[in-house]
């Protein structure tokens, strides 16, 4: 019975850190940037800034938009960033340059922009 309940713990411990890794644990390389289409993002919406942040004053923000480029349609996009607090919270109607792969702007689209508070490579 308790054989039974540690390999239980253990499997579930596996699971939840391959999922971790699967949301975009990693950054992607240089030659994996250069690779992808360029393009903006409309932002549709964004939650709230809060008022404090991490230790390194930074916080979530869950952009939602239209990603738009010269090889798509515009697409509807979904994700979640790690933002400073000490740069420009964006803002509903702001346009903001992008990276993607054509074949599923869905899941790979990337802030990597002067507009990018944060290092390039960070996925949402």
């Amino acid at each position: 019975m308790l054989l039974s309940v540690l390999i239980a713990i253990a499997l579930a411990a596996v699971a939840i850190a391959l999922i971790i890794n699967l949301r975009g644990g990693r950054k992607p390389s240089a030659e994996k940037l250069a690779a992808m289409s360029q393009g903006t993002v409309t932002v549709t919406g964004v939650s709230p800034r809060p008022d404090r942040g991490d230790a390194n004053d930074s916080a979530y923000v869950t952009i939602s938009g239209t990603v738009i480029g010269a090889d798509i349609t515009p697409t509807e996009v979904y994700g979640s960033y790690a933002w400073s607090l000490n740069s420009p919270w964006p803002q509903v109607g702001q346009d903001i340059s992008v990276r993607y792969d054509p074949r599923k702007v869905e899941s790979s689209w990337l802030i990597v922009s002067g507009d990018d508070p944060w290092e390039p490579g960070q996925t949402g």
